[in-house]
C-alpha cells in the first residue's frame, strides 16, 4: 500500500505544480501587459512633426498651386473689368483652395496629439479651419458676382488666420508646414 500511496502522492503533487506553473505563467503574462502599458513611450512632438511635414509634402504643391491660382483670379477680375466669366472663375479657385485646406486640417487632425502640445494642436487645427471657411466664403461672394471692399477685408482677414496658422506650425516645430499657404 506504500507503494501505492507513493504513486498517487506523485501524481497529485504532479498536477498541483502543474497547476501552480500555469497560474504563474497567468500572472507573469498580465504583469507583462500591464508593464508595457505602463511604460510604452507617449507619442512625441517630434513624432508628431514627422507626420505632419508628410501631410505637408503631400499637398504642398497642390495648395501653392490653388493659392496662386486663387489671388490670380481676382487680379484678373479688376484687370478685366469684372466680368461674369472672371467671377465664377474666381469663386472656384477659392472654393478649391478652401477645400484643399481643409483636407491639410484632415490629414493634420488624423496625426496622434502629444500630451505636451494638445492645446497648440487643437489652436492650430481651429486655424487651419477657419482659414479654409474663409477662403469658402469669399468664394460664395465672388459666385454672386459682387466684390467690394468689405471682400477685401475679407480676403486680408483670411490671410491674417493663414498667418496665425503658420505660426502655430512654427511654435510646434512643422518645418515643412509653416510656409502653407502663404501669404499674398
Amino acid at each position: 500500500m506504500s507503494e501505492e500511496q507513493g504513486s498517487g502522492d506523485r501524481g497529485r503533487i504532479r498536477r498541483h505544480v502543474g497547476w501552480w506553473i500555469g497560474l504563474i505563467a497567468g500572472l507573469a503574462g498580465i504583469a507583462g501587459l500591464v508593464f508595457t502599458i505602463v511604460t510604452r513611450d507617449q507619442f512625441t512632438v517630434d513624432e508628431w512633426n514627422q507626420q505632419a511635414n508628410a501631410a505637408c509634402d503631400t499637398l504642398y504643391g497642390d495648395l501653392l498651386d490653388k493659392y496662386a491660382t486663387a489671388s490670380t483670379s481676382l487680379y484678373l477680375l479688376d484687370q478685366r473689368g469684372y466680368q461674369s466669366t472672371d467671377y465664377q472663375a474666381a469663386a472656384r479657385s477659392w472654393a478649391d483652395l478652401g477645400s484643399n485646406n481643409r483636407k491639410l486640417t484632415g490629414e493634420i487632425g488624423k496625426i496622434e496629439t502629444p500630451t505636451s502640445h494638445q492645446e497648440d494642436i487643437s489652436r492650430l487645427l481651429e486655424e487651419l479651419n477657419a482659414t479654409s471657411d474663409a477662403e469658402a466664403a469669399l468664394a460664395v461672394k465672388l459666385g454672386t458676382e459682387v466684390f467690394t471692399v468689405e471682400d477685401m477685408v475679407d480676403q486680408d482677414k483670411r490671410n491674417k488666420l493663414a498667418e496665425k496658422a503658420q505660426q502655430t506650425f512654427r511654435t510646434i516645430g512643422s518645418s515643412h508646414c509653416f510656409a502653407l499657404p502663404p501669404r499674398s
